[in-house]
């Protein structure tokens, strides 16, 4: 650091204990700084957690890409859960929906269900199946 900067910062007594001083060492040591430049780092993260305006001091880039990654699993899970119980919806929906003298496979009713979710892009409901022009028994 210049001396002309050192100028500018000023120079203020604060008072540490022995134990305070020896960690303060210890990890401005194991960083590369000075001892100043390490406690002016503490201060300065220490502000930043009690305003809390900014996050960046404290939450590093590699936590903030770890939530980012749990956040996107979780929508993603929960994405695939949603689009299981619509088709068993769809499904249940279709089953109340036909003739009761009408034999049907529930497999066969579970690939037109998937199918039509993926044309309506998960916008189906219930009067899209009753005005829908698809049917159980096209081929």
């Amino acid at each position: 650091m210049s001396k002309k900067q050192n100028e500018v910062m000023g120079s203020t007594g604060i008072r540490f204990t022995a134990e305070q001083l020896k960690r303060c060492d210890e990890k401005s040591t194991e960083l590369g700084i000075s001892r100043n430049e390490f406690i002016r780092e503490a201060v300065e993260f220490y502000l930043e957690w009690l305003s809390r305006e900014s996050s960046e001091k404290f939450l590093t880039p590699a936590f903030e890409s770890v939530i980012s990654a749990k956040l996107r699993d979780t929508e993603d899970r929960l994405s695939r859960i949603l689009f299981k119980m619509v088709v068993e919806q769809n499904i249940l929906t279709h089953y109340l929906m036909t003739d009761p003298n009408e034999q049907i496979y529930i497999e066969d009713l579970r690939s037109m269900a998937v199918q039509e979710l993926k044309e309506t892009n998960g916008t189906l409901g219930i009067s899209n199946i009753l005005t829908g022009n698809r049917t159980l028994w096209q081929d």
